[in-house]
């Protein structure tokens, strides 16, 4: 992909030469953001010196989750196991970032603001109908998606360095075409299984838990029969659009913004100009020679200039979006005039103007609720801004929770029984998304029964918690959790006696005896597979299982294990095919195969670059298993 990034910078302009799209952005687009008051925030992934917080990671899934629920529509459940997932697959894919761009860095690899321009003007999904970049369209576009305009941009521009660090090296690979023959028999190759699911839920206890036991294992699992600490929390949310829509802005403000934005407010003259363009000035001569005597234009750029239509139209154009050399001497030229021949860095051209549409200006007071509209959206962050400071003063000088609900006229939301895994006895179904937050969560537990918290920023402004009772855990009595206790006692007896059973079995088989004499022996259900080839799956084994498998010698016991079964198999046939392979058979499965050789590659790449790397993750952060 980079040699075609390379490629197309030279011949960026086919189509409309004399255009130039003049864009005056702050960065590529002029994207501003806010910073506000920091949270208190723990990091998740550190890469050196890059560290990534767990806000970060918080709002990448809270943006894939509404993505999910844009499809699923409100009826969609997501369990906390896919979010979980979910989870781990973006901390993930935020490692591989942080170890490409630091060494990027590390390497002097850069990508210019130009070239990711030139690449976003490109994209077909943000032209418009004459196959222009069309700003809004792409704005729009990034909006469906949950996406600001610098994710977007950064995104692209990581993806580039991928390219450059990874893909590009991987690109060169090859397999040499005497090993077809090989790939084809490896691949023709099947083996056929025969296997016994042990399922512990199955299994027969024939006996009761002692009471030692029962104290035994009240003893040992304590931390499983406890009611955790929890709390009652007060809280009071503002929202930032909100407090800015409270905003009025003073004729003299609304005056400004309409002269410091008068382009919003004025559409300037265009005109629909045709052009062709020619590499010396004797061609274009007589094409404007043949013009002048009343040829039609589209028929001369075709049969002097060999430009078809589309190439011929420019469409409509402003005075800025053309090349200065050119600007004048169209918006000189009556409705259709015709200009030319006129040299320019590109060659020389002739252009015609087909319809003029004049400027047209919007007055203040037409403009004026837009304009509005425009400053509060302006003043939703400082507004925000300006409160919070307030209300932390307000504090700081020993003002109430409910002094500061009251003086906003802040509705006081409740929420009981908060556990620090964000499980709760009662709360309003609209504050659930707050409250089960990570940084809400651990601002009540951060403060003390009585005290008020410090400002907590949220997705859409700011809250305020005040800590009403804690709740301290406390170990449940042995007659409350005894049903418990049983429950756990016989899943760990039960998986046990099925342990003891596949070790019996697996000690049988690697004796010698046949796997069908065993399963009958021990009255388990024996199965055989179809002939299997490498890809293929069996019963709820993953690829990485079935390709360990794979590897196993003829008659060679292996166990697996899921959440609720254990399975013992073995490779116990090999067939290989005789089917030839076509042509098109080899080509598409050496295809196959140089894919995977390129993936691994470029697994191995990845893992050499972070191999120089400090790289921690912090799961507990998240919730979630272990640190790494």
């Amino acid at each position: 992909m980079i040699t075609k990034i390379r490629s197309f910078q030279d011949s960026f302009w086919v189509k409309g030469i004399l255009i130039l799209t003049a864009l005056s952005f702050m960065s590529l687009f002029g994207i501003s953001g806010y910073l506000g008051h920091a949270n208190a925030n723990r990091p998740i992934i550190k890469v050196d010196g890059t560290v990534i917080y767990r806000d970060e990671i918080n709002a990448q899934l809270n943006q894939q989750l509404r993505a999910v629920k844009a499809l699923l529509g409100d009826n969609g459940d997501i369990s906390e196991e896919t979010k979980n997932a979910m989870m781990l697959d973006i901390v993930q894919k935020n490692v591989v970032n942080a170890i490409i761009e630091k060494a990027a860095d590390d390497r002097s690899v850069s990508i210019s603001d130009d070239l990711v321009r030139k690449i976003i003007y490109l994209q077909p999904e943000f032209m418009d109908n004459n196959g222009k970049f069309d700003l809004a369209k792409m704005r729009d576009m990034l909006s469906l998606s949950g996406w600001s305009e610098q994710q977007y941009i950064d995104t692209l521009r990581r993806d580039i360095i991928k390219q450059h660090l990874v893909a590009s090296p991987v690109d060169g690979m090859t397999l040499p075409s005497f090993m077809d023959d090989y790939i084809a028999k490896l691949d023709g190759r099947r083996k056929i299984f025969q296997y016994v699911d042990i399922k512990p839920a199955s299994m027969k206890i024939d006996r009761k838990i002692s009471s030692d036991e029962m104290q035994q294992y009240y003893q040992d699992f304590a931390g499983r029969f406890e009611d955790p600490e929890s709390r009652d929390v007060s809280f009071i949310e503002f929202s930032a659009d909100e407090l800015a829509r409270e905003y009025q802005p003073s004729a003299d403000e609304i005056n400004a913004y309409y002269t410091e934005n008068i382009d919003r407010f004025v559409t300037p003259e265009t005109r629909n100009v045709l052009q062709m363009v020619f590499e010396n000035e004797t061609d274009a001569g007589k094409a404007k020679a043949a013009l002048d005597k009343g040829a039609d234009f589209y028929a001369v750029a075709r049969d002097m200039a060999k430009q078809d239509n589309a190439s011929t139209e420019l469409g409509n154009v402003s005075k800025d979006m053309l090349i200065a050399d050119m600007s004048e001497v169209v918006f000189d030229l009556p409705q259709g005039g015709i200009a030319g021949p006129v040299k320019s860095d590109f060659g020389w051209h002739i252009m015609k103007v087909v319809s003029i549409t004049p400027q047209k200006e919007t007055s203040v007071n037409a403009a004026k609720n837009k304009i509005i509209a425009a400053i509060r959206q302006e003043k939703t962050y400082d507004q925000a801004d300006e409160t919070m400071t307030a209300i932390e003063d307000e504090l700081a000088a020993g003002a109430t929770f409910e002094e500061i609900a009251q003086k906003y006229q802040a509705k006081i939301h409740h929420v009981a029984g908060l556990t620090e895994s964000g499980k709760f006895k009662k709360v309003d179904g609209k504050d659930e998304a707050l409250i089960s937050s990570l940084d809400f969560i651990d601002t009540a537990f951060s403060y003390n029964a009585g005290e008020t918290s410090q400002i907590l920023e949220t997705e859409t402004g700011f809250a305020l918690l005040k800590i009403e009772t804690v709740h301290e855990a406390r170990l449940k009595d042995l007659d409350e959790v005894r049903d418990d206790i049983v429950a756990l006692w016989k899943n760990n007896e039960k998986a046990a006696i099925a342990q003891e059973l596949v070790n019996d079995i697996t000690h049988d088989l690697e004796s010698g005896d046949k796997f069908a004499d065993v399963a009958a022996r021990f009255n388990v259900g024996f199965r055989t597979s179809a002939p299997l080839k490498k890809g293929q799956t069996l019963s709820w084994l993953s690829p990485m299982q079935m390709n360990e498998l794979f590897q196993e010698p003829l008659n060679t016991p292996k166990t697996f294990s899921n959440e609720d079964t254990f399975m013992i198999v073995i490779p116990s046939k090999v067939i290989q095919t005789s089917h030839k392979l076509s042509e098109d058979e080899k080509k598409a499965l050496h295809g196959r195969y140089l894919a995977d050789v390129d993936q691994t590659i470029a697994d191995e790449l990845i893992r050499s670059y972070g191999a120089g790397y400090d790289v921690r993750i912090k799961y507990r952060n998240l919730g979630l298993e272990e640190d790494i």
